[in-house]
């Protein structure tokens, strides 16, 4: 059974915190080729794969100059944390929250500025803790699986 990649970029923007606009709505790893056919005999809208077609494009459907918006908040954040400057990052976000009133633009801020609100404390605390756990499962997993 062949299994999908997913693209650096969009790793990254997972890994920054960042909403994925036209991503599946499980991890592309976890799914395979061709999905398991539906019993159900509902008469919601299907693509020709058989998935909804609301669950393709992630959590909302964002029209084009959003997805631009979208994009460049990302992007800054991305320069942000790679410059070691995530500590002005929630000033960015509530920058944006003041000078826009667009719905979909406020959810994906008001979700950045909780999630960089949700940073550790202690940085060397949790990466200790972290490396540990990581550690013992590794070591836990079976040899050759």
């Amino acid at each position: 059974m062949p299994l999908k990649t997913i693209s650096s970029t969009t790793l990254a923007l997972a890994l920054t915190g960042g909403v994925l606009l036209s991503a599946p709505a499980a991890p592309a790893f976890a799914q395979s080729e061709q999905p398991a056919a539906s019993t159900s005999t509902s008469t919601s809208a299907t693509d020709g794969a058989g998935a909804h077609a609301h669950r393709r494009h992630g959590r909302f459907k964002a029209t084009p100059e959003e997805r631009a918006v979208l994009g460049d908040l990302h992007a800054l954040t991305r320069v942000y944390l790679q410059s070691n400057r995530a500590s002005e990052l929630p000033a960015l976000y509530r920058s944006v929250l003041a000078k826009t009133d667009n719905a979909t633009i406020r959810k994906v801020a008001n979700r950045m500025l909780e999630r960089a609100g949700q940073a550790p404390q202690n940085p060397d605390v949790e990466i200790a803790r972290l490396t540990r756990q990581l550690n013992d499962g590794l070591a836990g997993l079976p040899a050759g699986g």
